[in-house]
């Protein structure tokens, strides 16, 4: 009995040493598998097949597009929530409170929820785009040179004409919580071509100009109190009337803004090295800036599309690979959505990202 005992234990021995051996052996290559598929997980994603796509862009809890007839909304579980029927020769901007809808002379604005229109009415002149802010709406008309901005109440009542002579428009919008308006122009009548900053109160004219002798603006946002010029060597800050933030004044000459979040009160901005985005690089080094934070990052996979969203930048690779870099942290996340796509359309908040290939459309969930 004294025999079979220590047999007995002998084999609970070896028993044990076994299991332990295969739980090494299990963590031991899980670990080597995170090791090596640390960018290989796989997001969840909805499909849609949306045929003649002529237009798409994202809001903030879906994506609205135009198929050459209807303008549509489509929400984040990929479900149509209406359709509204445009014409053919359309046009529209979902970047506003509501959305615009043009075709010739004639301006339809209408609700983001229920896509019923709130306006309807013919312009002076074709309309080369629109925008509506929470209380107006701004509509461009032609030419595209020596243009004019009509600023209209959201019942349709114009309260407000801007004639901008021997300018070009390059961009236009509301800020301040929709009570104030600003235009970018680019005015090439000199000796050397210049932009300028215009600050209206629709209904009460010009609260202030920007003008930079040095540079080209090419982009603006809105940062509490200050504007936010882009230029070719400066990031530079002003106040609403015009003068200059001097301290805040940052170089940026090298990088160029792929992106920013326009849609915070202290807006991200991602910056990508000149030469990346000249069609022969992919995009490696991304530079962030957002207040008084500055911050150069490298990707670990070449990309082709980036967005700023909140804290964080979005990378998109064309073999599959999404990025996120976020401020204050040294190490980019990467991770494999397994899809092939050729086009990169925008992010639903930093929820979902929209990707397409011919008609077929991903609402990719990110992590």
């Amino acid at each position: 009995m004294k025999r079979d005992r220590n047999g007995l234990l002998s084999w609970n021995y070896v028993a044990l040493v076994l299991l332990l051996a295969l739980i090494v052996a299990f963590f031991g290559a899980l670990l080597i598998q995170r090791t090596r598929s640390q960018y290989n997980s796989v997001g969840s994603y909805r499909t849609l097949d949306l045929q003649n796509i002529q237009k798409l862009e994202t809001v903030s809890d879906g994506f609205i597009y135009y198929d050459g007839s209807s303008v549509m909304k489509v929400d984040t579980g990929a479900k149509v929530k209406w359709s509204f029927q445009a014409g053919n020769g359309a046009d529209f901007s979902a970047d506003g409170s509501e959305i615009t809808v043009w075709n010739g002379r004639r301006l339809m604005v209408i609700n983001h929820e229920t896509g019923v229109s709130d306006f309807s009415g013919s312009m002076d002149e074709e309309i080369l785009s629109a925008r509506a802010g929470t209380q107006f709406t701004a509509v461009l008309l032609g030419p595209e040179h020596n243009s004019t901005i009509i600023l209209m109440e959201s019942g349709g009542t114009r309260i407000d004409s801007i004639t901008l002579a021997d300018q070009t428009v390059i961009d236009y919008g509301f800020f301040f919580n929709g009570t104030l308006f600003w235009v970018m122009t680019l005015d090439t009548n000199g000796t050397a071509p210049s932009c300028t900053v215009n600050v209206y109160r629709p209904g009460r004219r010009m609260v202030g100009s920007i003008t930079d002798s040095e540079q080209l603006f090419y982009h603006v946002s809105f940062e509490s109190s200050q504007i936010l010029c882009v230029g070719e060597t400066y990031l530079r800050s002003f106040s609403y009337n015009g003068t200059e933030n001097a301290d805040e004044r940052r170089l940026i000459y090298g990088w160029t803004l792929a992106n920013s979040d326009q849609e915070s009160a202290l807006p991200l901005m991602a910056f990508i090295q000149n030469g990346d985005n000249d069609g022969s690089n992919t995009i490696q080094n991304i530079r962030l800036i957002r207040a008084d934070s500055d911050e150069i990052m490298r990707l670990p996979f070449g990309c082709s599309s980036l967005f700023a969203r909140g804290t964080n930048a979005y990378a998109f690779s064309t073999d599959g690979y999404v990025m996120i870099a976020r401020l204050g942290q040294r190490k980019v996340e990467a991770y494999n959505v397994g899809l092939h796509y050729d086009r990169v359309y925008g992010l639903i908040q930093d929820r979902y990202a929209v990707l397409g290939t011919g008609s077929i459309i991903y609402l990719v969930a990110l992590k």
